[in-house]
Protein backbone atom coordinates (compact mmCIF):
# COMPACT_ATOMS: atom_id res chain seq x y z
CA UNK A 1 0.00 0.00 0.00
CA UNK A 2 1.37 3.14 -0.96
CA UNK A 3 1.63 6.59 1.19
CA UNK A 4 -0.79 7.88 -0.65
CA UNK A 5 -3.78 5.88 -0.28
CA UNK A 6 -2.85 5.55 3.72
CA UNK A 7 -3.19 9.07 4.28
CA UNK A 8 -6.36 9.33 2.10
CA UNK A 9 -8.00 6.02 3.80
CA UNK A 10 -6.64 8.03 7.55
CA UNK A 11 -8.24 10.87 6.31
CA UNK A 12 -11.61 9.27 5.66
CA UNK A 13 -11.60 7.21 8.89
CA UNK A 14 -10.84 10.37 10.98
CA UNK A 15 -13.83 11.59 9.39
CA UNK A 16 -15.85 8.20 10.07
CA UNK A 17 -16.03 7.32 6.00
CA UNK A 18 -14.55 4.51 5.84
CA UNK A 19 -15.77 0.72 5.29
CA UNK A 20 -14.75 -1.98 7.32
CA UNK A 21 -12.55 -3.75 5.30
CA UNK A 22 -10.69 -0.54 4.65
CA UNK A 23 -10.92 -0.04 8.79
CA UNK A 24 -9.12 -3.42 8.76
CA UNK A 25 -6.49 -2.95 6.23
CA UNK A 26 -5.34 0.71 8.10
CA UNK A 27 -5.51 -1.70 11.58
CA UNK A 28 -2.93 -4.06 9.51
CA UNK A 29 -0.59 -1.74 8.38
CA UNK A 30 -0.22 0.36 11.31
CA UNK A 31 0.66 -3.28 13.25
CA UNK A 32 3.78 -3.20 11.46
CA UNK A 33 6.70 -2.11 13.03
CA UNK A 34 8.26 -0.38 10.58
CA UNK A 35 6.26 3.21 10.06
CA UNK A 36 6.96 6.51 9.14
CA UNK A 37 7.43 9.41 11.99
CA UNK A 38 4.09 11.01 10.81
CA UNK A 39 2.37 7.60 11.80
CA UNK A 40 3.45 6.58 14.88
CA UNK A 41 0.83 8.93 16.80
CA UNK A 42 -1.54 6.85 14.73
CA UNK A 43 0.01 3.91 15.15
CA UNK A 44 -0.37 4.06 18.83
CA UNK A 45 -4.29 4.86 18.93
CA UNK A 46 -4.26 1.83 16.78
CA UNK A 47 -2.71 -0.08 19.12
CA UNK A 48 -5.31 1.25 21.96
CA UNK A 49 -7.98 -0.02 20.07
CA UNK A 50 -6.64 -3.31 19.36
CA UNK A 51 -5.95 -3.67 23.12
CA UNK A 52 -9.28 -2.38 23.95
CA UNK A 53 -11.24 -5.01 21.85
CA UNK A 54 -9.26 -7.79 22.91
CA UNK A 55 -9.95 -6.50 26.47
CA UNK A 56 -13.71 -6.47 25.70
CA UNK A 57 -16.35 -5.92 28.61
CA UNK A 58 -18.29 -9.71 29.84
CA UNK A 59 -21.77 -9.38 28.41
CA UNK A 60 -24.49 -7.98 30.41
CA UNK A 61 -27.01 -10.43 32.32
CA UNK A 62 -30.01 -8.64 32.57
CA UNK A 63 -31.39 -11.45 34.77
CA UNK A 64 -28.91 -11.17 37.40
CA UNK A 65 -29.77 -6.93 37.80
CA UNK A 66 -33.11 -7.90 37.55
CA UNK A 67 -32.79 -10.09 40.37
CA UNK A 68 -30.82 -7.99 42.62
CA UNK A 69 -33.45 -5.14 41.77
CA UNK A 70 -35.93 -7.36 43.00
CA UNK A 71 -34.04 -8.74 46.19
CA UNK A 72 -33.18 -5.33 47.30
CA UNK A 73 -37.09 -3.76 46.89
CA UNK A 74 -37.97 -6.94 48.72
CA UNK A 75 -35.87 -5.89 51.64
CA UNK A 76 -37.28 -2.95 51.74
CA UNK A 77 -40.76 -3.90 51.85
CA UNK A 78 -40.20 -6.58 54.43
CA UNK A 79 -37.87 -3.89 56.59
CA UNK A 80 -41.11 -1.47 56.81
CA UNK A 81 -43.67 -4.42 57.13
CA UNK A 82 -42.05 -4.94 60.45
CA UNK A 83 -41.10 -1.70 61.86
CA UNK A 84 -44.82 -1.27 62.70
CA UNK A 85 -44.75 -3.86 64.39
CA UNK A 86 -41.29 -3.48 66.67
CA UNK A 87 -42.97 0.29 67.40
CA UNK A 88 -45.67 -1.65 68.75
CA UNK A 89 -43.55 -3.75 70.64
CA UNK A 90 -41.19 -1.24 71.95
CA UNK A 91 -43.91 1.06 73.14
CA UNK A 92 -45.35 -2.17 74.98
CA UNK A 93 -42.48 -3.05 76.28
CA UNK A 94 -41.65 0.82 77.69
CA UNK A 95 -45.15 0.74 78.96
CA UNK A 96 -44.61 -2.34 81.05
CA UNK A 97 -41.78 -1.43 82.41
CA UNK A 98 -43.04 1.69 83.64
CA UNK A 99 -45.64 0.21 85.42
CA UNK A 100 -44.10 -2.60 87.25
CA UNK A 101 -41.55 0.57 88.39
CA UNK A 102 -44.22 2.30 89.56
CA UNK A 103 -46.02 -0.54 91.12
CA UNK A 104 -42.62 -1.77 93.06
CA UNK A 105 -42.73 1.99 94.34
CA UNK A 106 -45.73 1.90 95.78
CA UNK A 107 -45.87 -1.39 97.58
CA UNK A 108 -42.14 -0.94 99.60
CA UNK A 109 -42.99 0.21 102.64
CA UNK A 110 -40.52 3.05 103.94
CA UNK A 111 -37.98 2.58 106.05
CA UNK A 112 -39.23 3.66 109.56
CA UNK A 113 -36.62 3.72 112.90
CA UNK A 114 -37.91 1.91 115.31
CA UNK A 115 -36.62 3.05 119.22
CA UNK A 116 -34.27 0.79 120.04
CA UNK A 117 -34.60 1.87 124.15
CA UNK A 118 -37.75 1.96 126.02
CA UNK A 119 -36.31 4.26 128.65
CA UNK A 120 -35.47 8.05 126.96
CA UNK A 121 -32.66 8.95 129.68
CA UNK A 122 -30.68 5.42 128.48
CA UNK A 123 -31.42 6.34 124.39
CA UNK A 124 -29.91 10.06 125.89
CA UNK A 125 -26.82 7.96 127.71
CA UNK A 126 -26.42 6.10 124.74
CA UNK A 127 -25.81 8.91 122.62
CA UNK A 128 -24.31 10.80 124.66
CA UNK A 129 -21.86 8.12 124.60
CA UNK A 130 -21.38 7.81 120.34
CA UNK A 131 -20.83 11.45 120.66
CA UNK A 132 -18.44 11.15 122.93
CA UNK A 133 -16.52 8.59 120.82
CA UNK A 134 -16.42 10.55 117.71
CA UNK A 135 -15.43 13.59 119.41
CA UNK A 136 -12.23 11.91 120.91
CA UNK A 137 -11.41 10.36 117.66
CA UNK A 138 -11.90 13.67 115.80
CA UNK A 139 -9.51 15.55 118.44
CA UNK A 140 -6.93 12.66 118.48
CA UNK A 141 -6.58 12.99 114.59
CA UNK A 142 -6.99 16.63 114.14
CA UNK A 143 -3.88 17.08 116.68
CA UNK A 144 -1.60 15.98 114.50
CA UNK A 145 -2.36 18.86 111.84
CA UNK A 146 -1.34 21.78 113.93
CA UNK A 147 2.20 21.46 111.62
CA UNK A 148 -0.20 22.55 108.64
CA UNK A 149 0.09 25.99 110.26
CA UNK A 150 3.44 25.81 110.12
CA UNK A 151 3.27 24.86 106.54
CA UNK A 152 0.96 27.47 105.50
CA UNK A 153 3.16 30.02 107.30
CA UNK A 154 5.95 28.77 105.03
CA UNK A 155 4.00 29.55 102.04
CA UNK A 156 3.29 33.14 102.95
CA UNK A 157 6.68 33.72 103.07
CA UNK A 158 6.91 32.19 99.45
CA UNK A 159 4.56 34.21 98.20
CA UNK A 160 6.64 37.43 99.40
CA UNK A 161 9.66 36.67 98.07
CA UNK A 162 8.00 35.94 94.71
CA UNK A 163 6.33 39.11 94.99
CA UNK A 164 10.14 40.46 95.61
CA UNK A 165 11.37 38.83 92.80
CA UNK A 166 8.59 40.36 90.12
CA UNK A 167 9.29 43.88 91.42
CA UNK A 168 13.13 43.30 90.86
CA UNK A 169 12.70 41.39 87.27
CA UNK A 170 10.21 44.64 86.30
CA UNK A 171 13.00 46.73 87.73
CA UNK A 172 16.34 44.95 85.39
CA UNK A 173 13.61 45.10 82.60
CA UNK A 174 13.16 48.62 82.57
CA UNK A 175 16.77 49.31 83.30
CA UNK A 176 17.43 47.15 80.12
Amino acid sequence: MEYSEIEELLNRYLEGETTLEEEALLREYFSHSALSPKHLEMQEMFRYYADANHAAAAPFDITDELSAVIECEWKKETRNRFRHAFAWAGSAAAVLAISFGIYHYLNTSEATVKDTFKDPRMAYLETKRALLLVSNTMNRNTASLKYLAKVDESFNHIKKITEIDKVVNSVKNKLR
